[in-house]
């Protein structure tokens, strides 16, 4: 059931175990085109101990289709635009607030899951807020630095990424994925996960295995 609540519409899935301390938000944010039903997807494997949300794009244009920003799909140099993604990585970073305060969860094991648009305002979103944030899943994304916060003094240390693309991507070149994780090595990032599948802009079946894996081995409750 879709919740307007709060700052953005929502989904969620409760954990089903429960410990003695408040559970980690597991948050999705979906790609250009998709909803929040499409991420929602993985909860059934998901471990249980997690808060799972899963968000609406902020854009519609379309029977169940919604953007978190617009894209010229004509123009590589302007293929963000950089305004609409800068107030939506705001809008999100509030919705985190929230959620953890509505909810009661965890505030500093959030958990942030993307594809596409999704992926790259994760990777902004991470180094905006380090002291929640420590896991990232960045699917069929890259990091844009035009989003990344202007003084990046916080230490990273703790942000740990998987992150996966497909080689035969014509949406988000792999290239520029490539770029990203050498600048995330250049932040000293420890823990980072980096794989390619004989795919498109899509996962497939061993994507998706490998990131429920990544998940159990990386979950600290």
């Amino acid at each position: 059931m879709l919740l307007n609540k709060l700052s953005i519409k929502h989904i969620i899935k409760k954990p089903r175990i429960l410990n003695k301390y408040p559970a980690p938000l597991f948050l999705m944010i979906h790609g250009y085109g998709s909803n929040e039903n499409d991420l929602f997807s993985f909860q059934k494997d998901i471990p249980e101990n997690f808060f799972i949300i899963s968000i609406q794009g902020c854009y519609s244009f379309g029977s169940d289709k919604y953007s978190w920003y617009d894209i010229d799909f004509s123009n590589k140099d302007r293929f963000i635009n950089i305004y609409q993604a800068k107030k939506t990585i705001e809008k999100i970073s509030f919705f985190i607030d929230e959620a953890i305060k509505e909810y009661q969860l965890n505030q500093s094991q959030v958990w942030l899951c993307g594809f596409s648009q999704g992926a790259i305002l994760s990777y902004a979103i991470a180094f905006k807020k380090p002291e929640k944030v420590k896991k990232v899943i960045a699917l069929s994304g890259y990091l844009e630095k035009k989003l990344l916060p202007k003084n990046m003094n916080s230490s990273y240390i703790d942000l740990k990424f998987f992150i996966s693309h497909g080689k035969y991507d014509t949406i988000c070149p792999i290239n520029l994925v490539k770029k990203g994780i050498n600048f995330l090595k250049n932040q000293k990032i420890l823990s980072l996960q980096y794989k390619e599948y004989d795919s498109g802009h899509s996962l497939n079946s061993y994507n998706y295995q490998d990131i429920i894996n990544w998940i159990k081995k990386n979950k600290s409750f």
